[in-house]
């Protein structure tokens, strides 16, 4: 793995994830007390922000029974008809504050009548976002100088999963272990030789850990360019699984503890087509009583008790992944060709 900005800040999770998960909490409540009640969440973000709002989307339904609004912000771009968000709160992501679109989307909102909570990373009042919002949280876990985003991914997870009430404690610390365990094993090597020679990689998940695959396609495509996609157990079999063959890669993401009759369709979809694929999954879900056909397919790695915590131990393999076949290439993956850390839209 070589070395360079993206892999210190990857490798700082554990340390950040003991370090931030009570303050987070803290910070959390207050911003959400800023905010007030309101019967409506709405989420907006681009990019791996993007994907922390569809980590959101899981994590709200799963609390109140009813799915957030994903805000598009063309919308705010658009000579639409009246409308009143008074009955609305919304978390916007952006790590820097500075996304034009974003803040641009909560400005639109707040005119509206909403009230903007703001989820960044050392972001300051005067940024874009900071300007707009009612409420900060800041993850704060310091610098990220690699384009690609690890660390505050992470920590806007974990941010996440306290704004839908969720506890931190244990998870962050189970969560923590679960990463330095696999920079210990060989699995992200193993993971990485799977991929190496595809054509393309996609990635496949169920529940908040789409989220997870979401970043994980992006993260490959940044960094190393190669061409990744992301789907659901169930959008995938709706059509794109008739574009792989033995020339792609497919990686099922397992987060439940119980076999997923919904993954375990996909990945016979797959032998039949003949499109290599490896499903990564915990251990326990791994020493279950599972067709041998599909278990020897599987890729174990330990995860946290908790399973919304265990997208971020899923995000945190992949930018390993993303790093160590970048490394294979020569590829800095600090300054991918043609991207910036903050994009102006």
């Amino acid at each position: 793995m070589i070395a360079c900005h993206m892999r210190d800040e990857t490798v700082e999770q554990p340390y950040l994830l003991r370090s931030k998960a009570d303050v987070w909490t803290k910070d959390t409540r207050e911003a959400l007390r800023a905010l007030g009640d309101r019967d409506n969440l709405v989420l907006v973000g681009r990019g791996s922000s993007g994907n922390a709002c569809t980590f959101a989307t899981y994590l709200a339904g799963v609390k109140s029974g009813r799915h957030p609004i994903e805000f598009r912000p063309w919308l705010s771009t658009q000579d639409t008809a009246e409308a009143k968000w008074q009955d609305a709160r919304v978390f916007a992501y952006s790590a820097s504050g500075q996304s034009t679109d974003i803040a641009h989307s909560a400005r639109w909102l707040k005119d509206r009548g909403a009230k903007i909570l703001a989820v960044t990373n050392g972001a300051a009042k005067d940024s874009n976002l900071g300007q707009v919002c009612d409420a900060m949280v800041d993850v704060g876990v310091g610098d990220e100088l690699a384009v690609p985003a690890t660390k505050s991914f992470g920590a806007q997870l974990f941010v996440t999963a306290a704004l839908c009430d969720f506890r931190l404690q244990p998870a962050a610390d189970e969560t923590a272990v679960a990463m330095e365990l696999i920079l210990e094993s060989d699995v992200v090597m193993r993971l990485a030789d799977f991929l190496e020679n595809g054509k393309s990689a996609v990635w496949v998940a169920r529940g908040p850990a789409l989220a997870a695959a979401q970043d994980a396609a992006l993260k490959l495509s940044e960094s190393l360019g190669l061409k990744c996609q992301a789907w659901s157990a169930a959008e995938i079999l709706h059509g794109p699984i008739g574009a792989l063959d033995d020339t792609d890669r497919v990686v099922l993401f397992q987060d439940g503890d119980d076999p997923a009759d919904s993954l375990d369709a996909v990945s016979t979809r797959l032998l039949a087509r003949g499109a290599p694929h490896v499903t990564v999954t915990g251990e326990a879900a791994h020493r279950g009583d599972r067709a041998e056909a599909l278990a020897s397919r599987a890729l174990a790695i330990p995860m946290p008790t908790v399973r919304w915590a265990r997208s971020v131990v899923l995000a945190f393999l992949s930018q390993l992944v993303a790093l160590e076949l970048a490394g294979r290439r020569g590829i800095n993956p600090d300054h991918p060709p043609g991207l910036a850390k903050v994009t102006l839209t």
